[in-house]
């Protein structure tokens, strides 16, 4: 295969890993992690390669680089065309994923996908991008951090749809108050058990003592009382001594 023929199968590679990465997007560190047979050079002058085709106007999506992460993200002229189709083809209520989404939005704004991904256990993408065309949320920046992943928040429309001025006028998270409360018992618990563990400690040496002492009579009392033979032998030595027949003699 001719030099040609090579630079375009990486494009293709380069261009399928790079989509099918999402919004996080990938480092070039990454890509060559994958692509271990290719140097760094090569891969940073094709990727700037693509970057430069995909900013014609003939192309809907555009490579681009944010904090040393490569994505496609589509041109500002697809998102109202985007807005419309989904206008057309959405329901008159939320699907109960994307309700999930929203509510996540909502109440812990603002929020990375990957961190939505991470309660939830499944990709948010695709949802993300349907409430987003809805006008429900929308990106208010980037996460300061590897790959600056784009922060979500709900919009105007969000509020004006559900009747409501701030998000304080949102119902309290009962999950919330149930961890507290959990918390809380753990830790009544814990200075309940403090309080009984000198108790505890106390019983056992009180014992021991009462043993020892219990010890000790019982080898005074099993103990021979040599003052008194001694005072029995005296006594007889002297009435040996007293005898009226030895007196004779």
């Amino acid at each position: 295969m001719d030099s040609a023929g090579t630079n375009e199968s990486l494009k293709a590679l380069l261009e399928g890993l790079i989509f099918v990465s999402g919004e996080e997007g990938l480092t070039l560190l990454q890509i060559q992690s994958v692509l271990d047979w290719c140097q760094r050079s090569t891969l940073l002058e094709t990727l700037e390669e693509m970057q430069a085709d995909t900013k014609k106007e003939a192309r809907g999506v555009e490579l681009v680089r944010y904090g040393g992460s490569w994505k496609y993200v589509a041109k500002e002229s697809v998102y109202p065309l985007a807005q419309k189709l989904y206008s057309k083809i959405q329901s008159a209520s939320l699907t109960p994923s994307a309700m999930e989404v929203l509510s996540l939005v909502a109440y812990r704004q603002p929020i990375t996908r990957v961190e939505i991904d991470e309660i939830r256990g499944v990709s948010s993408d695709a949802t993300l991008k349907k409430l987003q065309a809805r006008g429900l949320i929308e990106t208010c920046g980037h996460l300061d951090t590897i790959g600056r992943p784009l922060l979500y928040q709900v919009s105007e429309s969000f509020f004006d749809t559900l009747g409501i001025s701030a998000l304080s006028d949102l119902p309290a998270v009962e999950v919330e108050q149930k961890e507290s409360s959990l918390f809380e018992r753990e830790e009544a618990l814990t200075v309940e058990d403090k309080e009984k563990q000198p108790e505890s400690a106390n019983t056992p040496q009180a014992s021991d003592s009462s043993e020892a002492a219990e010890e000790s009579a019982s080898q005074a009392d099993q103990t021979p009382e040599r003052p008194q033979q001694g005072i029995v032998e005296t006594d007889q030595t002297k009435e040996t001594s007293s005898d009226p027949v030895f007196e004779s003699k």
